[in-house]
């Protein structure tokens, strides 16, 4: 079999040879650690041209986006350094180029004079900002062949030496070959990991392809290099954030004296205002459409009868407990669309007929929940005045002027990334000034309502409370929507637990018979935020390694010919 792949990876190598007019016979990169936090490089091209041409380019991306260990991101610039190409003449990209482009580039040849047959050429560099720092670890990640190479590279060797006293193995030093995210390590490599050298040289009948990586991951212990960072002066490197702040800070005060609403005294209240619903009463409270808000419609509409819900717990070690919503009957016919939307989003296409368990709603349910947030808000502008088209189309004009001006300034300056911010932030102040509102009288009194209404939450007694429940033996179960979505349930709750009042009866599970109102409250509360994050989550993809992967970490870029 040896004798049909020789022929079938010298068919494709020529191929592709003659295709990008050169091929890369030998390639071989010295990379030497520094404890103080840099790293020197050296590649090494032996160079076949299958016709003519002035030489190579080398690409070196600089501007790195990382997910941290936390799960954050990371916004990350290596700096090259001390970049020179001996016995060839070169050029290199222009600070304000590698700015814009997020990377630096090197052309090596001479514009007057065309090459062909074998040429070697060396690059030499510095690299700092590009060692990976956890508490316990540093890590060198580097593709020492990125994938943007336009050519075959037959032969690969690498020798990364270490700082002294590094013990180096298969359990710390890894490299990875092949298409973007190959998670196992390469075996199309002989390694070596001796007098504190980790070596690498590709076997026979290796080739990576254009488009193909071949990157090395190891891992030193925290101490062995410093974590130097170079850095600019604070204006010339963020002087564009103090415009945009204040140009921010204007649109600030500007939303102060138009926006902001009006000094609202709470009312006291024992029970929310006439025809506002839980969800729109949590949008009114604090003038944002959250999930929590269409969530509180549940036990809201258990306690008109609409619903029942069952707890059920865990079957077993492996098991998680679920929630059982069943309808009893529809809703009236003259809810808001939000409720609607949300209560047939609910019951539409679910297995049993009127019935659904919530964890059936994870990763499909959260478009609904989208629809009906915007629903919600769309219904809540009738509590909040017209803007003032004269501040509107001010603000507006205003925004697209300064994006006009801002831009090219900032690109020129500062680079691609303030250029792109001030965008974002005119793009934002224009679109906010659609929020330079106030609530109306309508929505100053409703929310004068709401505020007494919180505030009876929070601080009532129970004596209170009491006369309440004498009056209306069902006070707690109108109330308790609202409650969750103050965020207090368990608060009130607890105030219901001397009076011997027992969990709705809608409301089902193992301990119910058991339960006081307080520990009902809790564990309905926690029910509901899992519910939650059932409703609202969306599919995601993840990582199914812990460690590395060809074309990770930095020295992304590539090269060809010109």
């Amino acid at each position: 079999m040896k004798s049909p792949i020789l022929f079938l990876t010298f068919f494709l190598v020529h191929t592709f040879a003659f295709g990008q007019g050169f091929v890369v016979r030998d390639f071989t990169a010295d990379i030497y650690l520094n404890a103080e936090g840099y790293f020197d490089v050296v590649e090494h091209y032996d160079i076949e041209f299958t016709e003519a041409k002035h030489g190579i380019f080398r690409d070196i991306i600089t501007d790195y986006t990382l997910q941290t260990p936390a799960g954050k991101t990371e916004k990350r610039k290596i700096v090259i350094q001390n970049l020179e190409v001996p016995g060839h003449p070169s050029a290199i990209s222009s600070a304000l180029e590698q700015r814009m482009t997020g990377k630096i580039s090197v052309k090596i040849g001479d514009k007057d004079k065309l090459v062909t047959g074998h040429q070697h050429y060396e690059i030499n560099y510095r690299v700092y900002n590009a060692f990976l720092f956890t508490d316990s670890l540093v890590q060198f990640y580097w593709n020492v062949k990125p994938s943007g190479w336009s050519a075959v590279f037959q032969k690969i060797t690498f020798n990364v030496h270490a700082p002294e006293d590094i013990g180096l193995s298969a359990q710390n030093c890894f490299a990875y070959a092949g298409n973007e995210g190959v998670t196992t390590p390469s075996d199309d490599f002989t390694y070596s990991y001796s007098d504190g050298i980790f070596s690498g040289e590709s076997k026979e009948l290796f080739r990576s392809m254009p488009g193909q990586h071949v990157t090395l991951l190891m891992h030193m212990p925290r101490s062995a290099i410093q974590e130097h960072v170079i850095t600019v002066p604070f204006w010339k490197a963020y002087g564009w954030i103090g415009i945009l702040l204040l140009m921010l800070g204007g649109f600030w005060r500007l939303w102060a004296k138009y926006g902001k609403d009006d000094r609202v005294v709470a009312t006291t209240s024992y029970y929310p205002p006439e025809g506002v619903d839980p969800a729109m009463a949590g949008y009114l409270i604090n003038d944002k459409d959250d999930a929590t808000d269409l969530i509180a419609l549940i036990p809201h509409w258990a306690s008109q009868g609409l619903i029942t819900i069952a707890e059920i717990p865990k079957r077993n070690f492996l098991s998680k407990a679920d929630m059982k919503l069943t309808k009893v009957k529809d809703l009236p016919e003259n809810v808001p669309k939000y409720e609607q939307k949300l209560f047939d989003g609910l019951f539409t296409g679910s297995d049993v007929p009127d019935t659904v368990l919530v964890s059936s709603l994870r990763d499909t349910f959260y478009v609904t929940m989208a629809a009906a947030r915007k629903d919600l808000k769309r219904n809540a502008q009738k509590y909040y005045e017209a803007l003032s088209n004269r501040v509107m189309k001010i603000t507006m004009v205003g925004a697209i002027l300064l994006s006009l001006l801002l831009c090219p300034l900032f690109l020129f300056v500062w680079g691609v990334v303030a250029a792109v911010s001030a965008a974002v932030a005119c793009i934002f102040i224009a679109l906010m000034s659609f929020y330079l509102r106030k609530k109306n009288t309508k929505g100053n009194a409703v929310f004068s309502e709401l505020k007494g209404f919180r505030q009876f939450i929070k601080v009532a007694e129970v004596n209170r409370i009491e006369m309440l429940l004498t009056a209306d033996p069902h006070y707690f179960e109108k109330t308790m929507s609202y409650a969750l979505t103050f965020g207090m349930l368990e608060k009130w709750g607890k105030k219901f637990d001397a009076l011997g009042i027992a969990p709705p009866d809608w409301y089902s599970s193992g301990s119910t018979g058991h339960m006081g109102m307080h520990a009902f409250s809790r564990s309905f509360s926690s029910s509901m935020a899992k519910a939650q994050s059932n409703m609202v989550s969306s599919p995601s993809s993840s990582s199914s390694s812990g460690g590395g992967s060809s074309g990770g970490g930095f020295g992304g870029g590539g090269g060809g010919s010109w």
